[in-house]
């Protein structure tokens, strides 16, 4: 397990290394270059354009030829320095370290509502086989996931923020990261984020319990006399959980690609989804590169993870 952990994380390193260095050529190829954004101040202000402009290039290393800027800014990167936004003027590890918290409480939340919801709901589904609950149980999984998230969150502002006057527009950063102030104005965009994954939940647990309600092992179950929740809870559920962790954690780092950066644009929650939105429009090489591999990483850990549980779930699996 070790030299497999070990192999795993070197191939690990290497994916990040590509996915780092085609983001980072696709961006210096382009058109535009981070020093554009201050092009109108400097011409409002009668100065040289051309002139200053050559000047935050040459100060950057953005003069350079593509090579040189490269393993310039990978020779910063092995010793940690993310280079500069220009975006936010300050350093990327500090822009980053001040905005991940938001994304992190997001993500977290939501995951946790889905999941519990979800599996259970599923479960429920399952065991009520063709009965009202289950019909209710499939409508809503089939209006969830056929809902795009950014709609979802707008729709919830209309009702809840401006017809209800229950919850508030926009995030207010002012509150503690840690208070029920918080929590409270994170419930509308943790339903938004969480409600698509929790939707696929129901439908992939029902399925799964479905599945195994129907095998040989849960009637020598019951017909040993054991209870109704033991045979669901012990047997079938345990059976069951094994598709369902390669689903969630997939899930997982879909979220955290996609879903959760759309829903900080909706409801203006300053994660790494905003910052990596800003960084886009305003051309700022330095923080786009850095949240593309910090993203990366995330989702090659996940994937690590995944499979680690799976032989805790399963004995008979082995990475030898």
């Amino acid at each position: 397990m070790r030299s497999y952990i070990i192999k795993r994380l070197f191939y690990s390193v290497i994916i990040a290394w590509g996915i780092l260095t085609i983001t980072f050529v696709l961006l210096r190829v382009g058109p535009t270059s981070p020093v554009d954004r201050y092009i109108l101040n400097i011409a409002a202000r009668g100065q040289d354009v051309d002139s200053v402009r050559q000047a935050i290039e040459a100060r950057y290393g953005l003069d350079k030829p593509i090579i040189e800027q490269y393993l310039l800014y990978m020779g910063n990167l092995l010793q940690g320095k993310w280079g500069w936004s220009f975006s936010a003027s300050q350093p990327v590890m500090d822009l980053i370290g001040s905005h991940w918290i938001y994304s992190f409480q997001l993500v977290l939340l939501s995951s946790i509502f889905a999941i519990i919801v979800g599996v259970g709901l599923g479960m429920l589904s399952a065991v009520k086989q063709n009965t009202k609950i289950d019909y209710a149980a499939s409508i809503f999984s089939f209006i969830g996931i056929s809902i795009p998230g950014f709609w979802l969150g707008l729709m919830l502002i209309l009702v809840f923020a401006v017809y209800l006057g229950v919850f508030r527009t926009y995030y207010d950063t002012n509150y503690p990261i840690w208070s029920l102030e918080n929590l409270r104005q994170l419930i509308l965009p943790v339903l938004t984020l969480g409600i698509g994954s929790l939707a696929g939940y129901v439908r992939y647990t029902r399925s799964a319990m479905l599945d195994n309600l129907r095998k040989e092992f849960v009637t020598t179950a019951r017909a040993k006399g054991l209870s109704e929740r033991t045979v669901i809870g012990k047997h079938v559920l345990r059976n069951a959980v094994l598709p369902l962790v390669t689903i969630i954690m997939f899930d997982l780092g879909s979220i955290v690609f996609g879903g959760a950066y759309l829903t900080e644009i909706v409801f203006g929650i300053p994660g790494l989804g905003q910052v990596s939105f800003n960084a886009i429009f305003a051309n700022d090489y330095a923080v786009v590169v850095a949240v593309t591999l910090i993203g990366t990483f995330l989702v090659l850990f996940i994937n690590l993870v995944t499979d680690l549980i799976y032989t805790y779930l399963d004995p008979r699996i082995r990475y030898d």
